[in-house]
């Protein structure tokens, strides 16, 4: 199967917006344009609530601009994204979390050629802990063992106290509540993928129903830790600085070289040579525009720079911005 042309497009896109840095867009992106010919249809967007939020900010921006066009979005969860675009569902599936081998092999096997993936943005996904917790920071090996049953980054043991994972004092004997969502979650599965190394959560892992619920859970509890993005920070957690490995430098969330930022992707049926719908065409071409980026940065995700941008755009025929 030939789908290291997705792989190589989502790489692109998420390295540079990694780069490009929070809370800034790149001038160079293309500004939106209303076309000179009004476009109408219907565009539907499914799969995850992360998306979803974001996509709600495009959609009722775009209407402005596009009166003709109805947006309509619909909350599944990410595992739904490439099953609702392989049914005809969706116009576009909404994934937080880079898309599978076993999903693009499915929509391959459906039509013959695979999806097209694009990223028009990115989340830092937090690790969240009680605000009075001394933790100052955590290695990814450290994260893997307090959440791992595989311990596949090295550790000899599950941690289980916080003095597993060089907490001193009064804390030391704190035991580890780990939070997580469940596993049709994009964050989930991104944590398992990123973090884990595909190996299997701890039993004792308890799963909230939402992202809000969880750290206000943590909020609630010394001994809890549990991972959302990074636009749920509330007074009563902390977000932990995260290093690659020991002895390296703990990134920040809202700092470059972070290591845990995961792409937001729009799941395409594009078949080769073909063009979308103009209603299609004109919501990617607002999505990667400087209109369409600064609503990701408002929204708290990372944008993503023109050049990239230019590339999803290309990927899905549209070349030249209005």
């Amino acid at each position: 199967m030939k789908s290291q042309g997705w792989k190589l497009l989502v790489a692109l896109v998420a390295i540079a917006g990694v780069a490009n840095g929070q809370g800034a867009i790149d001038p160079n992106l293309n500004p939106y344009r209303v076309p000179s010919q009004p476009v109408s249809g219907k565009i539907k967007l499914v799969g995850s609530l992360t998306m979803a939020e974001l996509g709600a900010v495009w959609a009722d921006n775009f209407r402005k601009l596009n009166p003709g066009v109805e947006v309509e979005i619909e909350v599944k969860g990410a595992v739904n994204a490439v099953s609702s675009v392989i049914d005809g569902e969706a116009s576009f599936g909404m994934m937080s979390r880079t898309i599978t081998d076993e999903e693009v092999q499915a929509f391959q096997q459906k039509f013959g050629y695979p999806p097209t993936v694009l990223t028009p943005s990115l989340e830092p996904l937090a690790i969240y802990v009680h605000k009075d917790n001394p933790i100052e920071s955590l290695t990814l090996a450290q994260v893997d063992q307090i959440y791992s049953a595989s311990l596949k980054r090295g550790a000899k043991a599950t941690a289980k106290t916080w003095g597993d994972v060089g907490v001193t004092g009064e804390w030391a004997t704190t035991s580890i509540i780990p939070l997580g969502r469940s596993s049709t979650t994009g964050s989930q599965v991104f944590m398992q993928q990123a973090v884990l190394g595909g190996g299997d959560f701890r039993s004792d892992l308890a799963a909230a129903p939402n992202n809000l619920d969880l750290v206000q859970a943590i909020g609630k509890n010394k001994g809890a830790i549990g991972f959302a993005g990074s636009t749920y920070l509330i007074p009563e957690v902390k977000a932990v600085p995260i290093a690659w490995r020991e002895g390296d430098q703990a990134f920040s969330i809202h700092t470059a070289g972070y290591p845990l930022v995961r792409p937001l992707q729009l799941v395409i049926n594009h078949p080769p040579g073909k063009q979308l719908t103009p209603e299609q065409r004109e919501f990617l071409t607002y999505i990667f525009s400087q209109q369409g980026q600064q609503a990701v940065v408002i929204g708290g995700f990372l944008s993503v720079p023109s050049r990239p941008a230019q590339i999803a755009l290309d990927a899905v025929g549209i070349h030249s911005v209005n």
